[in-house]
């Protein structure tokens, strides 16, 4: 590892200790102080909000979303001029940009989007009209995308659903056929 890769990891490793770890505005600008250039600028757009300005008040903007940046980062290094961190937080996807000029941040960038679902299959849950409800109440059984509930009778494409919309005389629910 040469002394510039050393610097570099340096950088990265500080900033991420700055942004999650600090304690208040004033300790988060106080670390990053000796990180970012005398011209910095950054910008934060996304579903976050939108945010942008200058060096002075940089700490205050990513203290109060300091929340977002609680799990570890992807670093992606494209070259020692530009890192990139990949946080995930709940349903949101934030990728920053760091932009470096003589081993400084010379202009941060922030993207925030909504991660897409990638879930495939996985559990679903079906109104059970063969069993008998439970005080009043219908069965209601899970299933897995490979074993889809079958409903037997009536026409080919037919099946049952829960009437909640009609009359009931009685305290059991109604199921009716489509």
């Amino acid at each position: 590892m040469n002394k510039d890769s050393k610097k570099i990891d340096l950088l990265i490793e500080l900033f991420i200790d700055s942004i999650k770890y600090a304690t208040n505005k004033t300790n988060l600008s106080i670390k990053l102080s000796s990180l970012l250039t005398r011209h910095f600028t950054y910008n934060i757009n996304g579903k976050l909000g939108d945010y942008s300005g200058k060096k002075s008040i940089f700490a205050e903007t990513l203290f109060s979303r300091q929340k977002y940046y609680n799990n570890e980062p992807i670093v992606i290094m494209k070259n020692t001029n530009m890192i990139i961190f990949n946080f995930l937080y709940k349903t949101y996807k934030i990728i920053q940009t760091l932009y470096i000029d003589n081993f400084k941040i010379n202009y941060f960038s922030e993207v925030v989007t909504i991660k897409k679902c990638t879930q495939k299959g996985g559990q679903g849950y079906s109104v059970m009209v063969e069993d008998t409800p439970i005080a009043g109440k219908p069965v209601i059984r899970s299933y897995y995308d490979c074993c889809r509930p079958v409903f037997s009778g009536g026409k080919a494409d037919s099946g049952y659903y829960l009437d909640v919309d009609g009359n009931h005389l009685v305290v059991q629910p109604q199921y009716r056929a489509y």
